[in-house]
C-alpha cells in the first residue's frame, strides 16, 4: 500500500510542471509512470469516465466512431487498433488526456477538469479496448 501511495504522489509531483505549462513533455514522459497499470478497479472507474466524457467522439467501443466524430476535421484515434496502441505508452495517453491534441480534431485537454487518479483510470480503461494478442 505504501508503494502505491508513493507511486501516485511521485507521478503527481513529476506531472506538476506539465500541468503548470512550464515543462518539456518529452523529458518528463520518460519519468511519468502509471501508478495502477492493469488494475481492474481503475479500469472500471475509467470506463464510466470514458462513457461520460470521451465516447461522443471516440465511440462507445473506442473505435473513433462516436456521433460527434463526423463533425471533426480528423477522425479520433481508434483505441481498438492493436498496432497503434502498443506503440503508445501510458505517458503518451496521459499527456493527450491532460493537454489535448490539435491533431485529433482539436481534442480539448482535460487536465483542468479531471483529477490525476481519474486520468490514470482513463488510461487503464483505454488499455482494455484493444486486443492483447493477434
Amino acid at each position: 500500500m505504501r508503494l502505491r501511495v508513493f507511486g501516485v504522489v511521485a507521478a503527481f509531483l513529476l506531472a506538476l510542471p506539465l500541468l503548470a505549462g512550464g515543462c518539456d513533455w518529452n523529458a518528463l514522459s520518460q519519468r511519468v509512470v502509471n501508478p495502477t497499470p492493469g488494475d481492474a478497479a481503475a479500469a472500471a472507474r475509467g470506463k464510466a469516465l470514458f462513457e461520460a466524457s470521451c465516447a461522443s467522439c471516440h465511440g462507445v467501443r473506442g473505435a473513433g466512431d462516436g456521433p460527434a466524430a463526423q463533425a471533426l476535421a480528423y477522425q479520433p484515434p481508434n483505441f481498438t487498433d492493436r498496432l497503434r496502441m502498443i506503440n503508445r505508452g501510458d505517458p503518451d495517453l496521459y499527456r493527450f488526456i491532460v493537454q489535448g491534441s490539435p491533431h485529433a480534431g482539436g481534442m480539448p485537454g482535460f487536465g483542468d477538469k479531471l483529477k490525476e487518479r481519474e486520468i490514470w483510470d482513463l488510461v487503464n480503461y483505454i488499455r482494455t479496448l484493444y486486443p492483447t494478442r493477434t
